[in-house]
């Protein structure tokens, strides 16, 4: 027991108020494996960050991102906020839980009314537990603590970089929306530098076409004008 509690207090600190080392996602449905798959592929290989836990806890999964230094809780809130609207926002928000405080206590625990279990696995065997969320025997303690000793925490370079990442994607490109200036087809004398006179419009509209000093939008819409001349 000793073995396991270190590898927890390594990995998420103590319980406390105002500041955690312990980020944690519930999935409150286990079919929801595949998302939880797919997040979790997203949390190494594009964000870059280490690997994060995960426990079955009788209904769904539980995805724990460990801290190298805590952070305050809304600081944390907003981190997994902004994972969810990254690679989550198609999950109904009843089937996902963001928690960003230490739990009074880690996995395994026993479950409720039952002899089911709680407990940490292999995130690679994930999809075993789709059906079954649960253990149905006390999870060895020993074996638990050397399953976390393979998880390492988030930096705190690491975490600030991935946050300011999700948030850069997570912002909508203004570019394309700025409203762009209409091209009017009506233009100011001054503008054209084709000078007349000019026998006929087919005259007219000719010289815009060829005069390189007229912008392009000018130059097309006079070929349109100059469509019932073209037999001529």
């Amino acid at each position: 027991m000793a073995k396991l509690n270190r590898q927890q207090q390594r990995l998420y600190g103590h319980p406390q108020a105002s500041s955690s080392r312990c980020l944690c996602l519930i999935f409150t449905r286990a079919s929801d494996w595949p998302a939880l798959s797919e997040l979790q592929q997203a949390i190494q290989h594009e964000l870059d960050l280490p690997a994060p836990a995960l426990s079955v806890d009788g209904q769904g999964f539980r995805l724990w991102l460990s801290l190298a230094e805590a952070v305050d809780v809304s600081t944390g809130s907003a981190f997994l906020e902004a994972l969810r609207q990254r690679y989550l926002a198609d999950l109904p928000a009843s089937r996902l839980q963001l928690d960003p405080n230490v739990p009074a206590t880690l996995p395994p625990l026993a479950l409720a009314a039952d002899e089911r279990w709680s407990a940490f696995i292999d995130p690679t065997m994930g999809s075993m537990f789709c059906d079954e969320p649960w253990l149905d025997l006390p999870p060895n303690q020993d074996q638990q603590a050397d399953l976390l000793s393979r998880f390492t925490s988030l930096s705190t370079t690491d975490f600030a970089n991935a946050h300011a990442l999700l948030l850069a994607q997570n912002t909508p490109s203004t570019a394309n929306d700025a409203p762009q200036p209409a091209i009017s087809t009506v233009n100011p004398p001054e503008m054209f530098k084709t000078c007349g006179p000019f026998a006929d419009p087919h005259s007219f509209l000719l010289a815009v076409i060829n005069d390189p000093g007229i912008s392009l939008a000018q130059r097309i819409d006079a070929a349109k004008a100059l469509l019932p001349y073209a037999s001529r």
